[in-house]
């Protein structure tokens, strides 16, 4: 397989020493390589997928993409890893000022440059601080975009929420945050407006040219008129589609199981329990005594997965519509999925077939591609090229656990 690394995406092979500090794609697509092409990767892939997570993955924050923007905006000539924080800073404050963006979008007593300088050293922000970065650094809404798909990982504009069909408005026609505190309160005095889904264009293709179709729009969302076409609809009944199947393939892999023979008993997906999701697809975590996934800060790789798990209580969440379905639930459901029914193809071909797959599912709800960067995707994709990709996975959460413990003491 090794000589088939070259055309497994991302980047085009370059020289490592060509590869700029800033150029985070770039570096991680590099060590992707490396990494999957040692000849260690076959007979040791657990341990040597495990050793480059913890020990030489590049974890790159917030801040660092933050960093990056202003560094390839402001044209800065001085080598990237060389530019102090406080570049940075006053180059953002400076922008603030100039564009009369507030500090803020709800009241406090913390100074801009204390603010500015979170920003630039945080793994993650919340989104309505990519907003406000937005206005005071003067980003289009393709910009905007970028810092919400492929920085926070979350959803693109989400033009079902008034607020965040007049930011991408306001990006669109280069106007300042006056302006949209101004349409905000156009949009409270408004009436609602009941319309045929169907003469509504949604999604990133949405074409408001002027603020008489903007407020026509809005006056739409006002009604709440349900529409199936929304990226938060669409993600869940891909969630529900995915979780399906892997109930399919849950109740098959019990079916097989000997007890099962010799009982007579018949699964099905029906029978199929978030538990039993958790129970398989999250075998290498440990519980503790209550029963439940032994706690996510007791694994040293909890900074790189950011805090999340395929669990039962996950699942039930969003089965009951208390938590929003994230990158992370589908592409963790499409890699089980594939692992189970690709299982005896040739790594490539299975690593070939998720990628195809889960862009096109990311797509169609308003999410950005596969990111190399996130350590949590670059896991799975690593996992997908071994022999066995649910069994690896299984055995590097178990040894990040067991790592913590040592750690620990």
């Amino acid at each position: 397989m090794k000589n088939r690394m070259r055309d497994l995406d991302f980047e085009q092979t370059v020289a490592f020493d060509s590869v700029k500090d800033f150029e985070f794609t770039r570096r991680a697509a590099q060590k992707f390589r490396q990494v999957v092409s040692l000849d260690s990767f076959e007979d040791e892939d657990a341990d040597v997928i495990f050793h480059y997570l913890y020990r030489e993955m590049e974890l790159v924050s917030f801040g660092d993409y933050l960093k990056r923007y202003v560094y390839e905006r402001a044209e800065i000539e001085e080598p990237f890893a060389q530019v102090s924080q406080e570049v940075y800073r006053d180059i953002i404050m400076e922008s603030f000022r100039e564009t009369y963006t507030p500090k803020s979008m709800t009241p406090t007593t913390a100074k801009l440059s204390s603010l500015v300088n979170n920003w630039l050293s945080q793994a993650s922000v919340k989104r309505d601080t990519v907003f406000l970065l937005g206005f005071g650094l003067r980003m289009n809404s393709e910009d905007v975009s970028e810092f919400l798909t492929r920085v926070l990982r979350e959803q693109d504009f989400d033009f079902r929420n008034p607020e965040e069909v007049i930011y991408w408005y306001c990006y669109c026609k280069h106007l300042k945050y006056g302006e949209a505190e101004r349409y905000l309160e156009k949009y409270r005095a408004l009436t609602p407006s009941v319309r045929n889904p169907g003469e509504v264009i949604y999604g990133t293709d949405l074409c408001l040219d002027n603020e008489e179709q903007l407020m026509d729009y809005l006056a739409y969302i006002k009604a709440s008129v349900e529409d199936p076409r929304s990226e938060k609809s669409v993600a869940f009944q891909e969630f529900m589609r995915l979780l399906n199947r892997a109930k399919e393939i849950i109740a098959e892999m019990y079916q097989r199981g000997e007890e099962e023979k010799r009982s007579g008993k018949i699964w099905k997906p029906e029978n199929i329990s978030a538990s039993d999701v958790e129970k398989v697809i999250c075998s290498g975590i440990p519980i503790n005594s209550m029963g439940n996934l032994k706690r996510m800060s007791a694994s040293i790789l909890a900074r790189h997965f950011s805090q999340k798990r395929f669990s039962r209580q996950r699942i039930n969440n969003i089965l009951n519509h208390k938590f929003p379905v994230e990158r992370f639930d589908l592409i963790t459901l499409e890699f089980f999925i594939v692992s189970q029914e690709m299982q005896d193809e040739d790594p490539y071909i299975r690593y070939r077939h998720f990628l195809d797959e889960i862009q096109e599912i990311l797509t169609r709800c308003g999410m950005s591609e596969i990111n190399i960067v996130n350590p949590y995707e670059c896991f799975l994709l690593m996992c997908l090229l071994t022999d066995c990709p649910l069994a690896v996975f299984a055995d590097i959460w178990e040894m990040s656990y067991e790592e913590g413990k040592r750690e620990g003491k």
